[in-house]
């Protein structure tokens, strides 16, 4: 879509679209910054639009899924005293969703600037914990049927004997549950962090989020960032006041792999869907890396190196 179609907005009758601009820097899916005039209340304001295509449902995500996620921690703010969030997670870590629409969602514009290395990894490790005390969705990513979605999505040309012998591998592998399921952002990137004038940093893209298990989010975290393991680890206990320290190091050691395994299989998702080279580059580049450490388990005549070009 080279320009937005404001058809899409027709649910909204007070609603003037003014001008739309796509947004660039999404991976998942292209969206866009949209300015709308609000003809009952005079108002003009900035949102994002996040669209239901046909990217969303090869990755697997759920825009309904995304609004309720949002919803969620708006309605916590307004809950019984009883049922409040702790009073040291900041209330507006994310934006608020606006209007779930038939064709996608409309969420606040966070104005700011993406995070870089002004955010430090103390900063960003303080979030991670903020997420996780945050109301935990009813639905969860579980990650072998994450793989076996992305799996399916993957253009024939490219499953390579390799990434076949991958697939089996991690898909037989059995999975320790390391800990209870708490809310899971899954896409902790500095590029996913908007540091704003009055000094709030705020998440955004909450596509993935789910419930899910708070060590594997970790893990992402910490792969996504280029984080020091060990440091991450014991920073985000010292600040979720957690004793078990070891016991997270040897959970994300051990999420480490299916870390790198997600990511490469969605790279070869994002390369079938939009026979862009430099997704093939990076999912084979993942590729070489997970065949290169299982032949150190298995032996090197069991690893194959096949290429797919």
């Amino acid at each position: 879509m080279s320009s937005f179609d404001p058809s899409l907005l027709s649910a909204l009758p007070d609603i003037e679209l003014l001008s739309a601009r796509p947004l660039t820097g999404g991976l998942s899916n292209r969206c866009w910054v949209l300015e709308l005039y609000n003809v009952r209340t005079s108002v003009c304001s900035k949102v994002v639009w996040r669209p239901i295509a046909e990217s969303t449902k090869a990755f697997g995500l759920s825009r309904e899924h995304e609004h309720q996620v949002l919803e969620s921690f708006q309605s916590s703010l307004t809950a019984s005293p009883h049922t409040t969030l702790p009073s040291v997670v900041p209330t507006n870590i994310a934006p608020k969703s606006l209007a779930l629409l038939e064709q996608g969602l409309l969420v606040e514009w966070v104005e700011g600037a993406m995070a870089g290395k002004n955010l430090s990894d103390r900063d960003l490790l303080q979030l991670q914990a903020d997420i996780h005390a945050l109301p935990v969705p009813p639905w969860r990513l579980d990650v072998k049927p994450k793989a076996a979605h992305y799996w399916q999505q993957i253009d024939d040309k490219y499953k390579s004997t390799s990434l076949q012998q991958l697939f089996n591998h991690f898909q037989q592998l059995p999975l320790q549950a390391w800990f209870d399921d708490t809310c899971c952002h899954h896409d902790l990137g500095r590029y996913n962090i908007i540091c704003q004038p009055d000094g709030n940093k705020r998440v955004i893209d909450w596509e993935y989020a789910a419930a899910g298990d708070p060590s594997l989010d970790l893990a992402l975290t910490i792969s996504a960032n280029g984080l020091d393991k060990e440091l991450a680890v014991a920073v985000y206990c010292q600040r979720q006041g957690r004793q078990d320290s070891n016991r997270w190091l040897a959970a994300v050691t051990a999420w480490q792999p299916w870390c790198h395994y997600l990511a490469m299989l969605w790279y070869y998702v994002g390369a079938s869907l939009w026979r862009d080279r430099a997704y093939l580059i990076e999912a084979d580049q993942l590729r070489q890396e997970l065949l290169s450490k299982l032949a150190q388990h298995t032996g090197p005549n069991e690893g194959s190196t096949d290429s797919v070009h």
